[in-house]
């Protein structure tokens, strides 16, 4: 073997042993500047479900009291207020049309072509360890300041 490729080698390795001496390390100041950004943005992660649970299209599901309607187009996830934006009333899913109506007045919002009236409120998601959490801000009170 060559000088130069003996060197080369080296450094291959010696940097591949300080990745994984470090890796550990970095991966937890990464959970921790995550878990200190959710706190200062006032973001409550809840769990969902499962991964391997999600078989629906469209369904609607109450976590921690609200309805929230999760869509599934594929991989993709995506978590929306189920509550109507204009009068507050519960929005009636049907996933024979895949979409969405609110009763009193009378918006529609389709989940498969992403149309409608209805302007709905999107939840962030993050997936660890095999369950899909969802992320809820904290709603300021009327007349709080921000700090």
């Amino acid at each position: 073997m060559k000088r130069g490729d003996f060197l080369k080698e080296m450094a291959g390795s010696l940097f591949q042993t300080v990745k994984s001496v470090y890796e550990p390390f970095i991966h937890e100041d990464f959970e921790k500047v995550e878990a200190a950004a959710d706190r200062a943005l006032g973001i409550t992660w809840l769990p969902l479900e499962k991964e391997q649970d999600g078989n629906h299209d469209l369904e609607m599901k109450f976590i921690a009291g609200k309805p929230i309607i999760v869509v599934r187009n594929g991989t993709n996830m995506q978590a929306m207020n189920g509550v109507c934006p204009v009068c507050s009333t519960i929005i009636i899913v049907t996933t024979l049309y895949s979409s969405g109506k609110c009763l009193n007045c009378q918006k529609e919002f389709n989940f498969k072509t992403q149309t409608g009236e209805l302007l709905l409120e999107t939840y962030p998601l993050k997936s660890k360890e095999n369950t899909v959490y969802i992320g809820f801000q904290k709603q300021k009170k009327l007349g709080e300041q921000h700090a």
